[in-house]
């Protein structure tokens, strides 16, 4: 028997995949079993040492064909929880929370259950294709769940905003961060400062809708300064858009993108300003790795993390999403500022330790402890 099951889409290498591949990885360390089953499979998916990976279908699909085939998945899952017989089932975004739902009414009284959202409501489920649908099934399902818990203040304002009755059972946990795993990977390959009299400014992340980086390099345009250089780290089925938009524009501030990077965190530690300019970001893993590596950060204030990371400004410059103008202003605002540059350089580490993993594991000892302990008649009576 284990303790905790996480039930999740896919370990894919973004910020919902890596959340919960840390947990996983972690949580034994602090007296609690894990294992994980997936819907589907991934390419360049993160490899569990700790974990056997169990799957609803061991293929790739894509969102709606996951939907089509949920009620394969969802006998796949049972068959999982009779197999090994877990306390807790903590389901991940909305589709693996509302399969663990169906799954809690199918089998009453085999296990407890957490439901965590990474997406803010307001933003996310107003935005999307049927989005509407997703409101009504988020309505249904996650009243089933004993926790349903938001990555941020933001997440659970608008959950219980949309479902007034979880007020009881909802609240927030910020994301873990190792933060001694991002400064050892920065050393890995040191990349130093370059001596070339340039303001370097990098980002991070997919290049995909929702990211902005349209805006970034709209505000290179505006910069119009040579000697403020942009580097994008990542790759995804926009470049060719964003390779035409430079192309077009021709920045005098040059903009590169420079592709994957399994290891970006050398380039991000040399940089003299990190940049996010998503057009939301519940919570902004990026932010956090940037703030531990010292380095001065510009995001947009996106529902919902980026303004909770940051302190309302406190620690990082925030500007509107989606304007251009504003995200130049601010660069080159500190691009002129060394001083204030050094102030939030020496203030950034300082606000990642908020957002240690340390932390956040011991805050999911608490929450997951006392439904394992719930659970432990039910699981006694099993074994007879």
């Amino acid at each position: 028997m284990v303790d905790v099951l996480f039930v999740v889409p896919d370990l894919h290498q973004g910020g919902v995949g890596r959340c919960v591949h840390m947990m996983l990885e972690s949580l034994p360390g602090y007296g609690l079993s894990t294992s994980i089953f997936c819907a589907r499979a991934v390419d360049n998916e993160l490899q569990p040492a700790r974990a056997t990976v169990r799957r609803g279908v061991a293929r790739k699909l894509s969102g709606p064909a996951m939907y089509a085939l949920a009620p394969w998945i969802l006998w796949r899952l049972m068959a999982e929880i009779r197999r090994g017989r877990p306390a807790v089932v903590c389901s991940h975004g909305l589709f693996c929370n509302l399969l663990v739902a169906a799954a809690r009414v199918l089998m009453p009284g085999a296990f407890r259950s957490v439901a965590f959202e990474h997406n803010s409501p307001r933003a996310h489920y107003q935005t999307t294709e049927h989005g509407w649908l997703k409101r009504l099934l988020l309505r249904l399902g996650y009243g089933m769940h004993d926790s349903v818990i938001g990555v941020s203040r933001g997440v659970v304002a608008d959950l219980v905003e949309m479902v007034p009755s979880l007020r009881q059972k909802c609240r927030h946990i910020y994301n873990g961060v190792d933060l001694n795993r991002v400064r050892s990977q920065a050393r890995e390959a040191f990349a130093a400062r370059a001596d070339d009299g340039l303001v370097h400014v990098v980002a991070v992340g997919r290049l995909v809708q929702g990211k902005g980086f349209e805006t970034l390099i709209g505000a290179a345009g505006l910069l119009d300064d040579p000697g403020i250089s942009i580097t994008i780290i990542g790759e995804g089925p926009h470049r060719g858009q964003l390779e035409a938009q430079i192309a077009q524009q021709q920045p005098r501030s040059p903009v590169r993108l420079a592709g994957y990077a399994a290891n970006p965190f050398p380039e991000v530690a040399a940089a003299d300003i990190f940049v996010s300019t998503s057009e939301r970001e519940s919570f902004g893993i990026v932010l956090v790795e940037a703030l531990c590596l010292g380095v001065p950060v510009v995001a947009t204030n996106c529902p919902t993390g980026p303004a909770e990371i940051l302190d309302d400004g406190r620690f990082g410059e925030l500007v509107p999403v989606g304007n251009a103008g504003a995200v130049a202003r601010a660069i080159a605002s500190l691009a002129r500022d060394p001083v204030r540059r050094r102030q939030l350089s020496t203030l950034g580490p300082r606000r990642a330790a908020d957002f240690a993993l340390d932390r956040h594991c011991k805050e999911l000892v608490n929450l997951f402890e006392p439904l394992v302990r719930r659970q432990a008649p039910d699981r006694a009576g099993a074994r007879t």
